[in-house]
Parts: C-alpha cells; structure tokens; sequence
C-alpha cells in the first residue's frame, strides 16, 4: 500500500459526501483480507479466534485500520494488543453509575438516510454499525444500548480523545501554568526558527494556525504532504519520498509552512499535529508523561472500571490525539465531569464553570463559518453548531459542547442540562456506510429531557 493512503479515511470522514464514489486506492485496499464488510458489529460480543486475531495484527496498519471492516472490529476492541499503551489509573474506589432508564427516550425520531426512525430503530439498523451509546442525565443513566459490543469491553475513542488534551490545556491555562499568548517555540524549543516562531498558543488549541496542514482530501493524496508526514511519522511508517522514518516533532513540525494569505486565527482548519503539539507543551511544562499527567489530573479522580489506556508512537509520544481505549461507562464517566452531576462518577470536582467558560469563551463563529465542523453539526446533530474551540469540534450557543472522532465516534457535554452522551461505532465511509445521527439523539434527548420537547408517537 502506498505511503500517500496512510490517512486517507481521516479526510473522507470529514466530507460530507463520505459514502459517494470509492476512490481507486480503496477498491485496491479493500482486496486485502479483513479490509471490507463481511459480518455485522455484534461480532464484537464474541472472542475473536487467536488465527483471526493474528491475522488482524499481521496486517495493522493505519490505513487498513480505516478502512473499518473486519479487522477494525477487531483493532478497535483489542488495540492495547496492536500497539504499545501508557495507563492512567484510575481511582481506587469503582463505583458504578446509578440507573434511572427512561424508555421514552428510545421514541425519539430523527431523519436518516434510512428514514425517518425511533432511536431504539436507529440502533438496531446495520448500516449505522453502532456499538455502544449511554446517555446521562443528572448523574443517572437514563438511555443505554450495546447493540456492538458487550457492556464491559473497550472501544477506541479516537478523535474524541483530543478532548483531554483540551480540557488539561484549560486546566493548566486557569493554574497560570500554560499563557495562550505565548509562542509555540517558548515551550517547545525544537520548533525555534520554524514556521512556528509567531504561532500562540491560542491557535493551535483552536487550530487556526494558518500551517499548511489541514487534513483534507487534496493533502492526503499528496504523498510527501506534511499531512502524510506526520500519520506516516505517528504510526512508524517511512517518509515516501525518502523511504527514511522520521520523528514527528523534530522533522516533520520543524517543516511545517505557512499559507499564503491567511493569518493565524482567521479560519479553523482541523489538523492533528496541532494535539501532538499540545500533549508536548504539557508534557514539557509538567515534566511528566501524557499519561501520568491525565492520571493526576483527571482520571486518578474517577470512578472508572480501568484505566485509560493511550497508544503509544513507536518513539514513545502518547497517542492522545485518538488512541484512548476504555470502556463505554468510563468514557461517559468522563463527560459527566463537565455536568452538574460530577459527584456521581468522581471524587472531586475536575471541570469546574470557570473551566467551560475558558473553553466555551474561544468559540468564534467567523471562523467557523463554511468549515467541515459546522456542516457536520447539521449533518450529524441535526442543530448547527456555533463554533469550535480547546480541541471542541462544536459549541453551541445554549452551552453543548461535543468532539467526533472517526468511524462515528461522538462524546456530549451538556452542562447546562445536567446531561452527558457517548457512542461508539465501527463504520467505514464507503459502500453506503458513513452516515451517523446518534448525535441527533443525544441534543434531543437532552431538549426532552429538560422539558423543552415532548415526544409523540
């Protein structure tokens, strides 16, 4: 397989029109066993046979893992054994989440490309591959389902993990540790006289450097882009023009170049790099680990079932731009940090008010305008969002906030509503598959569950 298709999932997954016309580099990639569709979701409920699991490992790499068929099932239930993790434990005391299940909230509709249909519907159709969503609403779950996984299993959270980048960032923000003013190089010395000599703080949090670097369709397919460079560098593949393995931060951020035209902060351009940059100031700042600093930080607070499991580079950079592995429960354990309810899954407060605010107060809808986040709002969520910010894909104006991660990921925080979502899913973004509107279910069960929407029949 070519170098320059190593990511090319990650820029169909951000099109609007992911399920159209398959690409010729796919068709060849689907050839490869394990690459395609051949049995449902609910697979995933039984063991894998330890020939099908070894088949699966034999074959990891970033771009047949996004071709999310058999062996995505796979890679997304068992990726601590595909790649090297770092832990962040979590609190010694486990305490399940109390039960309040609302049936009601299964009656919800929403158009879909399948039709109009209940979310109990929805979840039980095929063509969406969901695996797990929980909803909570005070402290309480009120909707789950499993129709995927079993409850206990782990599921890789990918993009949706940028979220603790983000919400570690604001805390170090509010601690005075971390100024979004400064410039990129005065925590990062490797980058000084770089692209990134006049960059803030500030717009790599939002991603608006004005760095050649969005993960778009045209760079994927440019073999030596620095989009390839850096997936190329972050999963151990070699560099296409060189053929030689490169460093992430000191080889391919030092080559970053800037747009022509556009000035940091005019537009938001979503690139991961700009998380890897992140988890290095924090890690530099901190003098710790990614991993021991999220543990600190946030999960040693949680009463979760296990911890919170980060792939690793083959150099050791923890992968919290997407690799996270937990279980369902533990990832809606952590957006319930960001509710009223925290006390129901930590043992102090992690996100206070003023925490939401600094990452509420960076959404800027002039820069959202025309971008591939606010047209999946309405696609997804069926609700445009208003802007981004901290790693946040959407913030809405009544205070939701949310991030996607590929093959239909989706955490929810909804602090004024008391109300937290997640679901999990393994789709591929081709042969019909792609759509997802679960999280069209989570803001109208949180509307129906404050009052502000009645369900009929």
């Amino acid at each position: 397989m070519k170098l320059k298709n190593i990511a090319l999932f990650l820029a169909l997954a951000t099109s609007t029109n992911a399920s159209a016309d398959i690409p010729a580099p796919m068709k060849e990639a689907l050839k490869v066993p394990g690459a395609d569709v051949t049995f449902n979701v609910d697979r995933a409920k039984q063991p894998f046979s330890p020939q099908f699991a070894s088949e699966a490992k034999q074959a990891f790499n970033n771009f047949h893992l996004q071709m999310g068929g058999d062996h995505a099932v796979y890679y997304n239930g068992y990726m601590t054994e595909v790649l090297p993790s770092a832990l962040s434990r979590p609190n010694e005391d486990y305490k399940p989440l109390a039960r309040n299940i609302n049936s009601r909230i299964g009656d919800l509709k929403a158009e879909t490309g399948q039709g109009m249909l209940s979310l109990d519907e929805y979840m039980e159709n095929p063509m969406f591959r969901t695996q797990a969503m929980i909803m909570v609403h005070k402290g309480q779950v009120v909707y789950e389902a499993y129709p995927g996984m079993n409850k206990n299993d782990r599921h890789v959270w990918y993009s949706t993990a940028k979220t603790t980048v983000g919400l570690v960032m604001a805390k170090l923000v509010q601690q005075g540790k971390v100024d979004t003013d400064k410039l990129v190089p005065e925590y990062i010395p490797e980058l000084k006289g770089t692209a990134w000599d006049d960059i803030r703080v500030e717009s790599v949090l939002n991603m608006t450097t004005g760095l050649d670097n969005e993960e778009v369709l045209e760079s994927i397919l440019q073999p030596d882009s620095p989009v390839v460079r850096y997936f190329a560098a972050m999963t151990g593949s070699p560099r296409a023009s060189t053929g030689e393995f490169e460093d992430w931060l000191t080889d391919v951020a030092v080559d970053q170049e800037k747009l022509e035209g556009e000035k940091q902060g005019d537009l938001f351009r979503y690139a991961s790099i700009n998380t890897s940059i992140l988890v290095q100031i924090i890690e530099n700042v901190e003098d710790k680990t990614w991993s021991k600093v999220f543990e600190e930080k946030v999960w040693s607070k949680l009463y979760a079932r296990e911890p919170a499991a980060f792939g690793l580079t083959p150099a050791g950079h923890a992968l919290a731009v997407g690799f996270l592995q937990t279980t369902p429960e533990d990832m809606v354990r952590f957006a319930t940090l960001f509710t009223p309810s925290w006390k129901a899954v930590a043992s102090e407060q992690v996100v206070t008010p003023e925490l939401i605010d600094i990452i509420r107060n960076e959404a800027d809808p002039e820069r959202y305008v025309g971008t591939a986040k606010e047209a999946q709002s309405v696609s997804a969520f069926q609700d445009k969002a208003q802007g981004n910010g901290f790693q946040f894909d959407y913030i809405w104006e009544d205070g939701g906030m949310a991030k996607s991660g590929n093959m239909n990921q989706m955490i929810y925080m909804d602090p004024e509503r008391d109300f937290a979502a997640m679901v999990v899913s393994t789709s591929p973004y081709h042969s019909g598959y792609g759509e997802t509107k679960a999280p069209a279910y989570m803001r109208l069960a949180a509307k129906y569950l404050n009052g502000e929407l009645a369900i009929t029949q």
